[in-house]
């Protein structure tokens, strides 16, 4: 009886080791996940900052009597950069947080907790 529970404690052992190794392997791909997002993130915002200066120097030349449709087609042009610019940020913040709910289920569900 002693040798049944030496084998089914070194195969309970080994599975948790294949466990660890298959689930090591995603936590790993959500590690460089999140490192593709949080840079894609960190690009998209010095972009929306100059997008806004450039829109809000656009409509003050507008304003001072600039060329008003050449600059209503960039105000335009700008708004609609922006616009994108935000959506893709709400992707990202999304993605990230569906990230996150991952590491937390791999957390739970990881002999080690190392998710």
């Amino acid at each position: 009886m002693l040798f049944a529970a030496s084998r089914y404690s070194s195969r309970y052992s080994s599975r948790e080791a294949v466990d660890e190794k298959r689930f090591g392997r995603l936590v790993v791909l959500l590690q460089g996940i999140q490192l593709e997002i949080e840079k894609e993130s960190t690009q998209l915002h010095p972009f929306e900052n100059a997008m806004t200066d450039c829109a809000a120097f656009s409509l003050e030349a507008m304003e001072n009597g600039d060329n008003p449709e050449i600059m209503s087609a960039k105000i335009d042009t700008l708004t609609r950069s922006l616009i994108f610019d935000h959506r893709r940020q709400v992707s990202l913040d999304q993605q990230m947080s569906f990230l996150n709910r991952m590491r937390a289920e791999l957390q739970r569900i990881l002999p080690s907790n190392r998710a």
